[in-house]
């Protein structure tokens, strides 16, 4: 329970008791086994959001709803790393000055863009989902976002000398993605079809693991803020395309 306490106080601003801890704990390395409970609990605040816009004024505003509760709950952290990803990796400059570019806490167009056309296709992704799936669509999407977070920590190497991405970057093993992935079946038979999204969203990761270490030669905590937004969009273009695909 502590370790999953420390990681909704790391990724979320949910309200819990405060856990003091320090960068160098294993106790908090090990806790991102987590990771995706911790996107169930932010999922079921989401589809709360969603009802509650639906209820007061349509698919609209609960699609809005779903974008925007997800930024509260998460301080928008996430969105925060990937425009500062697409700041710095795509300044087009040498690997160290784009690794400046994303500690500036200045947002740039790229970051900008990045972040419009990322909430603007989940809005319009979301809205288009049929009321009878979106409930449980929504429930597990922030689930499989934070799953490609840990593949991404387990399967790459920092790319700074230090920060707080290396808490977990190259420090995480194969026994804690074996955990991850458990708890992400388990709580993917909520919605049975969505198992088939588990190795779509693994080879989605190591692609951008190596798209981003082709880049700057690794990952920070900002390029795994980025890959949680993305993995994201990766999870409702397959759900527009699965659906579509049966007729709704």
């Amino acid at each position: 329970m502590r370790k999953l306490l420390l990681m909704l106080q790391f990724l979320t601003r949910i309200p819990v008791p405060t856990i003091e801890w320090r960068s160098d704990n294993d106790e908090f390395r090990d806790g991102i086994v987590y990771f995706p409970l911790v996107g169930l609990i932010i999922g079921l605040f989401t589809i709360i959001f969603y009802f509650l816009g639906n209820l007061l004024g349509g698919n609209l505003l609960a699609a809005v709803a779903v974008v925007t509760s997800e930024a509260f709950i998460t301080g928008g952290l996430h969105l925060d790393g990937l425009g500062d990803t697409f700041d710095g990796v795509y300044s087009n400059r040498p690997k160290e000055r784009m690794l400046e570019i994303m500690k500036d806490s200045r947002i740039g167009t790229n970051g900008l863009l990045a972040i419009l056309f990322t909430i603007l296709l989940k809005l319009a992704l979301i809205y288009q989902l049929p009321e009878s799936e979106v409930y449980k669509i929504l429930l597990l999407m922030p689930v499989f976002s934070r799953l490609a977070m840990v593949f991404a920590s387990c399967y790459s190497k920092y790319g700074r000398e230090n920060g707080l991405g290396n808490i977990f970057i190259g420090q995480v093993n194969t026994m804690h993605v074996a955990w991850a992935l458990l708890i992400s079946g388990i709580v993917s038979l909520i919605y049975i079809s969505s198992l088939l999204f588990i190795p779509i969203v693994y080879i989605f990761s190591i692609l951008y693991i190596k798209h981003i270490k082709s880049k700057i030669g690794g990952m920070t905590g900002d390029t795994l803020g980025a890959l949680c937004e993305l993995s994201e969009l990766v999870y409702l273009i397959f759900y527009s395309l699965v659906l579509y695909s049966i007729g709704r």
